[in-house]
């Protein structure tokens, strides 16, 4: 089970992420050593977060609203909604332990247009009874959507991979929005395997201190095919929006590809899987916001000069 701090409660900006990007069965710690926190149903109450709104087709602000369903939901109304599930069947409230363990269910309306998405969460505790003050850990999981999370990818990272790729990466958004770690995490190591000779090459016709040395690297490379030497070149030389986060992320990408996929658990490739897709998406935003600055400098230019 995660760790939570001494005293600690879910502030709304992680509520949100975890409702609008976490995969189902993913879980999160709600609070910790606070009496009654996230054991009311007015703690759901309200709450705004961004979401692909599935009416607009883009995201919109949404606020969570509970509506009638202030109460525990009966097996038969779950079932309708989200199908048989195992997790949602054995999911009640305990009267032996006192444990906090039921199912909330959390209607989402876009402010822009009124349309709803829903959300079943499941809130459980760690401890009950005369235990359940000092120390108790309140958790979080979701454990049913509605509608089914869609494989969306930005516009820059649609327009930057090829047709093999989208097709992956839209594989692994799949399994990582349904919680299948290893799946998500081997698509997205498929995808590295095949963009990464792009990204570098892309990176050396940018403009910045040390470009002359990615060039002449990546000429190099394209003489003996060792990308280890590319990419410890690159180390060293990388344009500034790229040296912010204080590792080359190139490199964290590019040492995806080692090791073997089934050493790891589903668990960790999730984690995994969830850290390569912010990465890459970071990575090709930059690097196109780098060509469209050097475009507009060069029209700048020509624009003088005529």
């Amino acid at each position: 089970m995660m760790e939570a701090p001494k005293l600690y409660k879910l502030n709304d900006i992680d509520f949100a992420d975890f409702l609008a990007n976490k995969p189902l069965y993913s879980k999160v710690i709600a609070s910790s050593g606070i009496i009654n926190s996230f054991t009311k149903f007015e703690d759901f109450e309200n709450k705004p977060f961004k979401f692909l709104c599935p009416k607009e087709q883009e995201v919109q602000t949404f606020r969570t609203d509970l509506g009638e369903m202030k109460y525990s939901i009966k097996q038969k109304a779950l079932n309708e909604m989200f199908g048989n599930s195992e997790k949602i069947k054995n999911s009640s409230l305990n009267d032996t332990d006192k444990t906090i363990n039921y199912i909330l269910y959390l209607v989402g309306f876009c402010q822009s247009c009124g349309e709803r998405v829903t959300f079943l969460l499941r809130a459980f505790s760690d401890k009950g009874g005369e235990d359940k003050a000092p120390g108790t850990i309140v958790y979080l999981e979701k454990v049913g959507q509605s509608p089914s999370p869609l494989p969306m990818l930005s516009k820059t990272l649609e327009k930057y991979l090829s047709e093999e790729d989208r097709t992956n990466y839209k594989r692994a958004l799949v399994c990582k929005s349904n919680g299948y770690g290893i799946g998500a995490y081997a698509y997205l190591r498929r995808v590295i395997e095949n963009e990464i000779k792009k990204i570098v090459k892309d990176i050396s016709e940018l403009e910045f201190e040390g470009v002359d040395e990615v060039k002449r690297a990546y000429s190099t490379y394209q003489q003996d095919h060792q990308m280890n030497k590319l990419i410890d070149v690159l180390d060293g030389h990388l344009p500034t929006t790229l040296k912010g986060l204080g590792n080359n992320p190139i490199k964290l990408l590019y040492e995806q590809l080692s090791g073997g996929i089934h050493s790891f658990s589903d668990e960790l490739c999730l984690s995994k899987a969830e850290s390569i897709d912010v990465l890459i998406n970071f990575v090709v935003e930059k690097i196109n916001e780098g060509k469209n600055q050097l475009k507009s400098v060069q029209a700048a230019i020509k624009s003088l000069q005529g």
